[in-house]
């Protein structure tokens, strides 16, 4: 039997439980954390009914109960409870000669909004208990597209967010969306100036994304001057206050001044040009990496 939906594939298995479940069940999906999550999903719910079920590679002599996991076309091995079959695809050969024993899933063939449909629905199973309304779950699809890992990484931070309220709310999509690009700003900014971590380009959408970036670069360079003198700094970490001050003691007092005034200069820039804000960002790295006390005069003059 073979299915081309999740919903026929699991609805086959409720009727089919407890006691007429295939022996054979054949997997094709062809994303590989689809494929892995619909046989999680598949082994979970057989293991409910039948609790001393374990996820082989091989049959085991010591084990009651084994689901054996074949990733490629192979003949089922004897003495297994229940074969899963996790394939990107199958070819016509090797399915007629199981097809008799197996039940199978198949979404090779789903259309580009069939599979919004099923991720937004997707979307939805993974908050439960929590309610996560239609306009919500497509809003979600529609940002991250369909990409079911990022999905569920969102859905589970939107649960956590939400913490002990029954839904997640639009307002909850909004909060967090807009901590982590307040997070990606600061991370950025202190990529820049300290160096720890490799500088990605930015993407930034509008003015008020690289002033804000801006004032994050300001506040690391006002640390480094405030370290170069020796001044005391008490919201550092001492393992971080280490590592600040052997890029100081790096790079020196001057090297920091003369970018901070560069950053005033570029702040300007930003409130008087419509140049693309991730242009803007991109030209003041380069001028900050090449930046000499030399070009900075040149540049006032």
């Amino acid at each position: 039997m073979k299915l081309k939906n999740i919903i026929a594939f699991e609805k086959q298995l409720r009727e089919a439980a407890p006691a007429h479940f295939s022996k054979i069940y054949v997997v094709i999906v062809p994303d590989p954390f689809e494929r892995r999550h619909y046989v999680n999903k598949l082994f979970s719910f057989l293991r409910h009914y039948r609790p001393k079920l374990e996820l082989k590679q091989e049959v085991d002599l010591f084990s009651e109960e084994v689901l054996i996991l074949l990733e490629k076309e192979e003949k089922p091995p004897k003495g297994a409870a229940f074969v899963i079959y996790a394939l990107e695809k199958c070819s016509d050969n090797f399915y007629d000669k199981i097809e008799k024993d197996a039940v199978c899933l198949d979404l090779t063939s789903e259309k580009p909004w069939e599979r919004k449909e099923r991720l937004v629905e997707e979307v939805q199973k993974i908050a439960h208990p929590k309610k996560v309304s239609l306009q919500i779950a497509n809003k979600l699809v529609d940002q991250l597209g369909n990409d079911l890992s990022a999905l569920k990484n969102e859905v589970e931070k939107l649960c956590t967010f939400a913490y002990d309220r029954k839904s997640i709310e639009e307002s909850d999509l909004h909060q967090l969306t807009t901590q982590e690009k307040e997070m990606s700003l600061w991370q950025m900014a202190e990529a820049l100036v300290w160096r720890q971590k490799k500088l990605e380009r930015a993407n930034i959408q509008d003015l008020s994304d690289s002033l804000a970036l801006f004032a994050l670069v300001r506040h690391h360079l006002n640390l480094a001057v405030q370290i170069c003198r020796g001044e005391k700094v008490a919201s550092l970490r001492k393992n971080q206050l280490d590592i600040y001050m052997a890029v100081c003691e790096k790079k020196g007092l001057l090297y920091f001044i003369e970018r901070l005034v560069l950053l005033f200069e570029w702040e300007v820039k930003a409130k008087s040009t419509s140049i693309d804000p991730t242009l803007l960002w991109d030209l003041f790295v380069i001028h900050y990496d090449t930046l000499s006390t030399a070009q900075l005069a040149s540049s006032r003059s």
